[in-house]
């Protein structure tokens, strides 16, 4: 099936998922009875024009269509969707400028040196290192190393990630993961982790999810 988008002609792929159903109301769902509502079959050569015509987020372009931010996400990605990851926008001027007034006449603590120093200087890529470590929201920790492919803006990436790859010797592909096998998110010796690739780890946890609420 084709249609005319704009100025050129795209082919229209339809994917349709009667038995997702999507949360509506989660009021009352203590017997898991919310109300639920059909996802209606929609345009994914719809979806991948406005990704890269306007440039939403992946949450901005779900909210769009009534569906999840993963499940948008894997939509795209299996259209063959790339993406970009996105850096922190440069800090105006004025806002610097601020900034260091407020913080004039303080003294830096040794500590405090020693991270601006790595920070100014560090090339580590996570195989060959990394530098300090600093706690995540989530309970991860994270390790400085700005050169490695995944990192974050800031230059941060998770440090489990950077301990399995090293004992594999490459960077991990887009479809694995590395699973905490104790569920202690700090707890990173080489014997706790497992690599998994994505599908097994989400299955592994919806079961264990899933027996916690029969023994309960």
């Amino acid at each position: 099936m084709r249609r005319l988008d704009g100025n050129c002609t795209t082919d229209v792929l339809w994917f349709s998922f009667p038995t997702v159903r999507k949360m509506d109301d989660k009021k009352n769902d203590t017997k898991g009875n919310a109300d639920m509502k059909k996802l209606q079959p929609f345009d994914v050569a719809e979806i991948m024009a406005r990704y890269y015509a306007q440039k939403p987020t992946i949450k901005e372009l779900a909210e769009m269509y009534g569906i999840s931010a993963g499940k948008t996400y894997y939509i795209l990605r299996d259209a063959g969707c790339k993406f970009s990851r996105k850096r922190r926008k440069p800090m105006p001027q004025e806002m610097r400028d601020a900034i260091g007034r407020a913080h004039k006449g303080e003294k830096l603590s040794e500590e405090q040196r020693r991270q601006i120093s790595e920070r100014n200087s560090c090339n580590y890529n996570g195989l060959n290192g990394y530098g300090h470590t600093k706690r995540h929201n989530r309970g991860y920790i994270l390790a400085y190393a700005p050169k490695h492919p995944h990192a974050h803006a800031d230059g941060y990436v998770m440090l489990h990630t950077v301990i399995m790859e090293r004992a594999i010797g490459r960077y991990l592909k887009d479809n694995e993961v590395v699973h905490h096998k104790n569920h202690d998110r700090t707890d990173n010796r080489l014997e706790n982790l497992e690599l998994m690739d994505k599908h097994e780890h989400s299955s592994k946890h919806m079961k264990e999810r899933w027996n916690d609420l029969l023994t309960v």
